[in-house]
């Protein structure tokens, strides 16, 4: 049979043998499709690096917010977040208003007075981030999920010491001029801010190590705080801001019913009077071992202004075959009234 088949296609002509070639090759294409659709038949397809990425990273920002949503913050003791202006940078203007209202006699007109912009606090947005790169090795030899979770926790943590090191350094370099001045010219902690009729201080009058002394001094500067016309102003203390070297100073003076440092029976009147309700915040990364500050309810203080939180990708390099996996964000902090603490670098 296979002879006489064989005999009948030597005797066409070329042409139709390569129309009858065509047809069959497209009917064996044709059949062979449709077995793999159908599941007759399954091929082994390579994976793509959007179905590696879909894969892996899900796992890695599981591990990643892990980290960053569980850390305990502490600069949010001290600091407050706030949605800064979308551009590329945030500015706070700083008014000063009017003095005492003078006596008015009778028939007399009334006094004008013009406020102000005394100073403009600007924020300068910052990106900060990082990033790994898990190589094709690493993949091929299926250490990628492994590694690159331990990776991932240390790009949280690194991002977490940024921001935490970050503020701390505000009060760090509170005490210092030159490059590390507030919109008003001045460093943070210092004893000439410049207002309408004149300076303020919220620098202790003398340095003085963390004492119920030293504490109630600063207590009472508080109290005679001024505006920015030098009218006085009820500015409230709130909490005490220490480094790991003044914890337990500072908490015998928050929580001692008695006066400390004497054998007399005088009451704690910073207890007493619940003058530093806020307790104390103790930050790990302040440098300082004999600074210390008090930090106060003005408004607009110590502040981080975010402009963008933060994002999370992973993408492939074309040229190494690595899968790359970062983090970041854009932010600053910052501080518009310094009356927000009151300081001393201590002795």
């Amino acid at each position: 049979m296979k002879q006489k088949l064989l005999s009948v296609f030597n005797t066409v002509s070329t042409s139709t043998k390569n129309f009858l070639w065509s047809l069959g090759q497209k009917l064996s294409d044709m059949l062979f499709g449709h077995m793999v659709r159908s599941g007759m038949i399954l091929c082994a397809v390579p994976m793509r690096s959007t179905d590696f990425r879909s894969i892996v990273e899900p796992i890695l920002n599981e591990e990643f917010d892990g980290i960053y949503d569980q850390r305990a913050d502490e600069w949010k003791q001290v600091f407050s977040e706030r949605r800064g202006i979308p551009r590329n940078y945030h500015e706070e203007p700083v008014l000063y208003g009017f003095g005492a209202a003078p006596e008015l006699p009778d028939g007399m007109p009334v006094t004008y007075q013009a406020g102000g912009v005394l100073f403009n606090a600007r924020y300068v947005y910052k990106v900060y981030g990082l990033a790994f790169a898990l190589t094709k090795v690493l993949v091929e030899d299926g250490d990628h999920i492994s590694i690159g979770q331990t990776y991932a926790k240390h790009l949280a943590q690194s991002l977490i010491e940024t921001k935490e090191t970050l503020c701390a350094n505000i009060l760090n370099r509170s005490f210092t001029g030159g490059a590390y001045v507030g919109g008003d010219g001045v460093a943070l902690v210092a004893n000439n801010h410049p207002i309408a009729a004149g300076t303020f201080s919220n620098l202790l009058t003398s340095a003085a190590a963390l004492s119920q002394t030293s504490l109630e001094q600063m207590l009472i500067q508080i109290r005679n705080a001024v505006d920015n016309n030098g009218k006085r102003i009820r500015l409230n203390p709130e909490k005490l801001v220490v480094s790991p070297s003044n914890v337990f100073q500072a908490e015998v003076l928050l929580k001692s019913v008695l006066r400390t440092g004497n054998a007399n029976n005088d009451i704690n009147p910073i207890k007493s009077m619940g003058m530093l309700n806020g307790g104390q915040a103790n930050l790990s990364r302040l440098t300082s071992t004999t600074a210390w500050w008090v930090q106060t309810d003005a408004k607009v203080g110590l502040q981080l202004m975010m402009r963008r939180a933060l994002e999370k990708s992973m993408e492939g390099d074309f040229e190494t075959d690595s899968m790359r996996y970062k983090a970041t964000e854009r932010y600053i902090p910052g501080w518009t009234d310094p009356r927000t603490v009151y300081g001393t670098s201590g002795l």
